[in-house]
């Protein structure tokens, strides 16, 4: 199974061509004054930097040293033309760059005259240079910008994330944190979140059914981010098995507009389809009280079967007809259906953020307020739905099976459970210049948040759905960068970045349906982080151009559980520990020709691990047992140490400029994380299973294809393809126990373990073509071949597409294909915006009704689906606009794709905004 055909490449051939055969002639013409440059640019004098720029574009610059004296400009980097890095180093001074020849341009101040005739200049915007980065990556990355966020923010923060293929979010409608998954591998660091390079990301204990690793920031906070798909060989990439998600905060560029040194911007948003939070206890969705049925009985259920009850009636004895066998007159509450109309706003999102340019540097501070109730659900599709069967009359008594179909157990068009959210946001950021070409960057985010959970488990059966008492996260994150980058030294590009991250979640979820409001007890997690990574860039011209990164990273991670209840009762066991992960990588890029680019690099890692939660239940018979002299153990902690390295390489060739294929093979190695290297409830490593390092092989061919000016004077036309195969050895989960493992007590039900392997391979498409006037996006990913493997007691096939007994992998198995289409229009000179999104997910690999033993952890089976959002954007004034937003406009009834609890997504949902800058 493992070395199938590789279909796929057929593909990739035909869409070579294709894409030959429709912009070879009008690149090749224009190619030459159209070639992008990666610059690299340090904040610093204007003259030191236009210095610089003039050795990387390779144009002559003239100007009076007396007009560019005393002013500081911040750092440029990216992939843009000679023409639009000039013009943006520029933009916010008094100086205009007039082009006298080829490669050769004057620099004079704004009030000169000049008599010299200006050829026809493309200027990017910054947003658009931003985004064209991915399509001059030899690797599959993606970009957000500020553009694409404020277009489809959603309900959930996820939803920012929705229609980029091979990234879905996990448990999109709980807590408002990220989860990400990159085809395939999701949680537990396989795809660490960098908000201005501080590693985010808590894991938190999702009862029987799992974990939920969780990163938090406002959309309104975000000025672009980056998403690169497998091992990133950079000093951040430490451990990133799936991926890297890099979020930049807002900037001054984002607010402050070109030729001005102070700005502000103001948003306010009214969202509906929701209404305020019931009291905590109020129950919602659809239960089917009663006795239980056998496992046997309970063995015929189908997929979408969430529950089957056996009702009695006419008793011929009163023993026979308890309690728990009496239908209920009512098999949901009567609250939870009075649904809002379409434009009736009751939640609202408003952010304020102000940037000033000084001499010495700039000043960013915004804040944002979110206010949601529970949303509610949709109408159409499969909803769930309650069949009474005929009864049958047996000789003492009358039965009557009822069965709950569907794949959630809320209804159709009713307020969604502990679905609220509540938070605020603080950034406040600054840049200064320093002398000899160094420059500095501080930065703190606060995110503050109530919000309201369930335990899937909870969800899916134990009892019936209630509104319950808030969660509560606090969130702060502190970095500092400093960057060297001389002028005259082309063997210096030395960043060094300082950050920590404290993470305090007070959680209100129980893990069981009898548990009462008055018994539960919040339990707190504090989670620190600290980390420092060092990298310098050296560049050499021996044979065309030699580029050499090496550089350290180093984190220190502690938990502890603030909780007085913590060592006793429910919370005996909660996770307490430490993690230290040291890392040093190396990365060469030759570039002998033009068109051709040979890269290779080199990451080890050392991690050592100490679980601070002592064993104090081991048995004399156990081969950890040391004797307490009283016929007893003394208490034994957990300690893990494990080091090693992983490889990459890359083969670039660009035949014209603006299209590229690559070739890529990047290895990385994943260390045990701390959740996996500590004991608590639920699962704990065990002292007779070492666990082992993550090994992914991650292998990849690709095209890029980027052009300007294909069908008139302003379009863009972009292209970005891969053939992926993914191959993990050792993957790192959660199973069950073997016949020979023997429980140490009754609910010793898991084990962490490395399992034998697991493999993703597909590919994946992102089209866009934007003719000003119009555009049209088409992305999309296709899984060939998903298997899981583990040679374990127990079952019968030891490869699956479905997953693992017990596995936390069950729920992270991304569904056989996903796509998006986007259409829009820009009218009236651009002033009206109007445009379309389809969303089609497929489904994930059902589990066999036979030979399949899912456990705790079944996996949650969505139904595919089809959502379509329509959005508007008018420019009142260059200051102001509004934005109308209507989600899922044909009332979708769905469960989000990698859901772990079964809660469905919101209906239609309308939102009108405000923005202004100024």
């Amino acid at each position: 199974m493992r070395f199938a055909a590789i279909k796929p490449i057929k593909f990739v051939i035909h869409f070579i061509f294709v894409c030959l055969l429709l912009n070879t002639i009008t690149v090749y013409a224009e190619q030459a004054s159209k070639l992008l440059i990666q610059f690299d640019l340090p904040a610093g004098e204007l003259g030191d930097v236009l210095n610089l720029y003039s050795r990387q574009a390779g144009v002559t610059l003239s100007y009076e040293e007396r007009i560019v004296q005393g002013i500081k400009v911040p750092a440029n980097n990216g992939n843009y033309s000679a023409e639009a890095m000039l013009f943006s180093l520029l933009n916010s001074t008094n100086l205009l760059p007039v082009k006298v020849a080829d490669n050769a341009w004057l620099i004079q101040d704004r009030g000169q005259q000049s008599i010299t005739t200006l050829e026809t200049i493309q200027v990017e915007s910054r947003r658009d240079q931003v985004k064209d980065k991915a399509y001059r990556e030899s690797a599959s990355v993606n970009v957000l910008t500020q553009e694409n966020i404020e277009r489809f923010r959603g309900t959930s923060v996820g939803d920012i994330f929705q229609g980029i293929p091979g990234v879905l979010i996990s448990e999109n409608r709980n807590s408002g944190g990220l989860d990400v998954n990159i085809r395939g591998m999701q949680g537990q660091g396989r795809v660490p979140v960098l908000i201005d390079g501080s590693r985010q990301e808590t894991t938190v204990y999702r009862g029987y059914s799992g974990v939920s690793s969780r990163s938090y920031i406002d959309p309104d906070l975000i000025g672009n981010l980056q998403i690169s798909k497998g091992p990133v060989m950079t000093a951040q990439g430490t451990g990133a098995t799936g991926g890297l998600v890099s979020v930049n905060t807002l900037s001054v560029a984002d607010i402050v507009k070109p030729g001005e040194d102070l700005g502000f911007r103001l948003r306010a948003s009214g969202i509906g389809n929701s209404s305020s939070a019931p009291a905590p206890g109020t129950y919602a969705g659809y239960h089917l009280p009663g006795t239980p049925l056998t496992p046997d009985q309970n063995a015929v259920r189908l997929n979408n079967q969430l529950s089957r009850v056996v009702y009695r009636s006419d008793c011929r004895f009163a023993q026979d007809c308890p309690t728990s066998y009496l239908m209920p007159e009512r098999f949901a509450p009567e609250q939870g259906m009075d649904r809002p109309a379409l434009f009736e706003f009751s939640d609202y999102a408003a952010s304020f953020a102000a940037a000033k340019r000084f001499d010495w540097g700039d000043v960013v501070a915004a804040y944002a307020k979110r206010e949601q109730g529970n949303y509610y659900a949709g109408t159409k599709g499969t909803v769930p739905v309650v069949h009474v069967n005929e009864p049958i009359k047996l000789p003492f008594y009358t039965e009557t099976l009822v069965t709950l179909n569907g794949v959630a157990r809320f209804r159709a068009g009713e307020r969604v459970a502990n679905t609220n959210f509540s938070s605020e946001s603080l950034l406040l950021k600054s840049s200064v210049y320093l002398p000899d070409d160094q420059s500095l960057e501080f930065s703190y985010i606060r995110y503050d948040s109530d919000y309201g959970e369930m335990m899937p488990s909870q969800i899916r059966g134990f009892g019936q759905i209630r509104q319950w008492l808030n969660s509560e996260v606090l969130n702060q994150t502190y970095t500092a960068r400093y960057r060297w980058q001389p002028v005259e030294y082309d063997w210096a590009d030395l960043k060094i970045n300082l950050w920590h991250t404290n993470a305090i979640t007070d959680l209100n979820t129980p893990s069981v349906g009898s548990i009462e409001l008055a018994d539960n007890i919040a339990r707190t997690d504090d989670y620190q982080r600290w980390g420092i990574d060092i990298a310098n860039t050296m560049l050499f011209y021996p044979i065309g151009e030699l580029k050499f990164d090496y550089g350290l990273a180093g984190q220190w991670e502690d938990m502890d559980n603030n909780t007085p209840e913590a060592d006793s009762g429910f919370y005996a066991g909660s996770r307490r520990g430490w993690r230290r992960e040291f890392s040093a990588f190396t990365h060469l890029s030759w570039q002998p020709w033009q068109d051709w680019t040979f890269a290779a690099g080199l990451r080890y890692t050392h991690f050592s691990a100490k679980d601070n939660n002592p064993i104090d239940d081991l048995t004399p018979e156990h081969p950890a047992c040391q004797s307490d002299g009283n016929s007893g153990c003394l208490p034994v902690t957990y300690r893990n140490s494990q080091s090693g390295g992983a490889p990459s390489f890359t083969v670039t060739w660009e035949p014209l400029a603006g299209l590229q294929f690559y070739l890529r093979h990047a290895q990385a190695l994943r260390m045990p994380s701390l959740f996996e290297s500590s004991s608590g409830l639920s699962v704990s490593p065990a002292l007779d299973i070492t666990l082992k390092p993550e090994h992914a092989k991650n292998s990849e061919f690709g095209i890029n294809y980027l052009a300007s000016q294909v069908f008139n004077d302003s379009d863009k036309f972009r292209v970005k393809s891969a053939y992926f195969a993914n191959h993990v050895d050792d993957y790192l989960t959660r199973t069950g126990l073997n016949a020979f493992e023997t429980p140490r007590s009754s609910t010793d039900f898991f084990r962490l373990r490395n399992i034998d392997s697991l493999d993703l391979r597909g590919i994946e498409f992102d089209l866009s073509y934007d003719a000003t006037t119009w555009l049209f996006e088409l992305k999309g990913t296709k899984y060939s071949h998903i298997e899981v493997c583990n040679v374990a007691s127990y079952v019968r096939y030891y490869c699956t597409d479905w997953g693992l007994n017990q596995s936390y992998f069950n729920n992270m198995i991304p569904p056989n294909w996903h796509a998006s289409a986007h259409v829009g229009a820009r009218l009236f000179d651009q002033i009206l915006e109007l445009g379309l999104r389809a969303t089609l997910m497929g489904k994930r690999n059902r589990i066999p009704q036979y030979n399949a033993r899912p456990g705790f952890n079944r996996p949650v089976l969505w139904e595919n689906y089809r959502v379509f959002d329509l959005y508007a954007n008018y420019q009142i004034t260059p200051d102001v606009a509004v934005d109308l937003t209507i989600d899922n406009i044909t009332d979708r009834y769905y469960l989000d794709a990698l859901s772990l609890g079964l809660v469905p997504a919101p209906g239609r949902t309308a939102r009108l905004s405000v923005n202004l800058q100024f």
